[in-house]
């Protein structure tokens, strides 16, 4: 009986193995090489794990022999991941996701598809595209977006005004938010309201955030906690799409946590508190002390008899979720999404005081350090797989990565580790920034037009240059990190290469493509303009009981643009005790002592500004 159970195995094991598979590649100089040596096109899919549709194309059409026989006789295939390469993933996003893209050797799009596709309707596609590319009636498109090219030049203001224009467009005034046939629960925007609310002091910005947050918690899940992607069904929020994306978590955890010190009302702490235990309970990996990707839309039922929709599953109580099964998860860490989670919780200790939020950002973030900070002085992308079932990309391995920079990765890094030392006054914080602003500098600057790269992995020549890809929320990221740099540490110069990689994507082609996703640039480009107020808290004794209380204070109290650090004498004079000096760019406040007036007398200093 045990030899024959031997035999099926190994029978299974010998069909399983001769199943045909499309021989995919994964995006890099390797599969282009191969292109132009075989004249061949190139079919590239670009996805990502969590998507449902690209999961329908992974189990129905690319088990289809006709379409595998298709593919690997007439193309090289390539597979990439969006989250896992951020530039592939910018570049192709307008497509997605799965973005099916036909290109020749030489990178040039000739071809471009949205959504999944059964076999049925795939095989004629790809038939028709090789009649047409053999017989040379293919045109290339020009979907050439992220290129480089000379940087706007018109004026901060006049570039500002057109950037808030266009975010303000996408703002629905009937149902909030941002857009309006596809409803996301954008962070972004939210944090950019808050900014204008306090420094330019218009109430328009705190109601644009706080209604569109009111719909936010509409589309949270009040059983498990966690926000929901997004809703499919048009304007009204309804219908939300039962997935839930743990880099909005975090985004909207902070919009929670700064709605609460800006209206002291308590039912955003309690959304907050939502978001926070979904978070611990089921993204949190104990093991890896870093939280996981995403969760899907689609149940893994334990009875695959018993059918049951997402969107009824997620109106059960926990108790009834339970008897069907859970949402699958995407175990895989990455270390922008988990730099994301650190401001996050700074974010929530900020506006509750409560010590586990700062511990809980700082263990992050050492977890983070050990996982992910390369010795060459930059963070990898992909931190660790921890899926126990064959994901449907490949994921770049840790000597690639040695390699390969993302400015993604590194601006959110940058972002994190600054805001960390404002928290923790330790300077370690500090210098891994400097490192890491050497490090992209070095790497990613566009010495030819200013700006920032996506990534140093170039693979594709168009032209005989290399396709150099600049992404505007990245550049926007790096350049709001550069900007609090330079403010706070005094460093002037980086301020230059700032507006230079606010100007480098502020061009109309690429503002424009990326319709409502620009609150980053718009926030950046405010932040250049008007830059922020420094907290400066200056004491002999770091360890004194006023210099502790002071500084806490400090760390607690509400302003968007504060910044705080904490020094010896020298630039500020020594007046014996612990003293504040709050400045902008013109000029500073008075010495304000710790007491229970501080808050009163810094009020009284912000609100006597222009």
């Amino acid at each position: 009986m045990k030899k024959q159970f031997i035999l099926l195995l190994v029978s299974a094991s010998f069909i399983s193995l001769s199943q045909p598979k499309i021989n995919w590649y994964a995006w890099g100089e390797t599969p282009f090489k191969k292109a132009k040596a075989e004249r061949k096109p190139v079919f590239l899919d670009v996805g990502t794990e969590w998507c449902t549709a690209c999961n329908l194309m992974e189990e129905k059409t690319y088990t289809d022999t006709t379409v595998i026989g298709i593919i690997n006789r007439n193309f090289i295939a390539i597979k990439a991941d969006a989250e896992a390469q951020p530039d592939v993933g910018a570049r192709f996003l307008e497509w997605g996701w799965p973005a099916l893209i036909f290109l020749d050797s030489e990178g040039n799009q000739l071809n471009a598809l949205q959504g999944n596709r059964r076999s049925n309707v795939f095989v004629p596609i790809l038939n028709e595209f090789l009649t047409n590319y053999k017989a040379g009636n293919l045109k290339i498109q020009n979907n050439d977006f992220f290129s480089s090219e000379p940087p706007d030049k018109s004026g901060l203001p006049e570039l500002y005004k057109k950037a808030y224009n266009q975010l303000d467009y996408y703002y629905d005034s009937l149902y909030y938010g941002w857009g309006y046939a596809l409803k996301i629960p954008l962070y972004q925007p939210v944090e950019l309201c808050f900014w204008l609310n306090k420094t330019s002091k218009n109430s328009k910005d705190i109601n644009k955030a706080l209604k569109s947050l009111n719909q936010y918690s509409k589309i949270s899940d009040r059983v498990c906690g966690g926000v929901y992607f997004g809703c499919s069904s048009g304007r009204t929020w309804k219908g939300a799409q039962p997935e839930k994306r743990t880099e909005y978590q975090a985004g909207v955890l902070h919009n929670y946590s700064e709605a609460y010190m800006a209206t002291a009302d308590k039912k955003w702490l309690n959304e907050a508190k939502l978001i926070r235990s979904y978070l611990m309970n089921s993204m949190f990996s104990k093991e890896d002390s870093l939280f996981y990707n995403s969760q899907e839309e689609y149940i893994d039922l334990k009875d695959e008899s018993v059918v049951i929709s997402p969107e009824k599953y997620f109106t059960l109580t926990a108790e009834q979720r339970a008897k069907y099964g859970q949402p699958p998860i995407d175990k895989t860490l990455y270390t922008d999404i988990n730099f994301r989670i650190v401001r996050g919780f700074l974010k929530s200790y900020e506006a509750t005081q409560n010590k586990e939020d700062l511990d809980l950002a700082v263990a992050t973030a050492n977890r983070i350090i050990q996982k992910a900070y390369l010795k060459e002085g930059w963070f990898k992308t992909v931190i660790d797989n921890k899926n126990t079932t064959q994901r449907m990309r490949e994921l770049p391995g840790d000597s690639a990565q040695k390699n390969i920079m993302y400015l993604k990765t590194q601006a959110h890094a940058a972002l994190a580790m600054l805001l960390l030392y404002q928290f923790t006054n330790d300077t370690t914080w500090l210098v891994r920034c400097e490192n890491l602003k050497n490090m992209v500098n070095d790497k990613l600057y566009d010495k030819e037009n200013g700006g920032y790269f996506s990534t140093n992995l170039m693979p594709v020549t168009l032209g005989g240059k290399r396709a150099a890809t600049k992404v505007l929320i990245e550049n926007a990221l790096f350049a709001r990190f550069l900007i609090e740099y330079s403010d706070l540490t005094g460093k002037e110069e980086l301020i230059k290469m700032a507006e230079s990689g606010i100007r480098s994507v502020g061009v109309d082609k690429i503002l424009s493509n990326e319709e409502r996703l620009i609150a980053d640039f718009v926030l950046a480009t405010n932040k250049l303009m008007k830059h922020h107020l420094v907290f400066t808290v200056v004491s002999n004794d770091f360890n004194s009981e006023d210099t502790k209380n002071l500084l806490k204070q400090v760390q607690h109290y509400y302003h968007p643009s504060k910044l705080v650090k904490l020094e010896k004498p020298g630039h500020y004079p020594d007046l014996g005790k612990a003293s504040l000096f709050v400045c902008n760019q013109t000029v500073c406040s008075q010495p304000i002592a710790y007491s229970a007036n501080s808050k009163t007398e810094i009020d009284g200093f912000i609100k006597k500004l222009k």
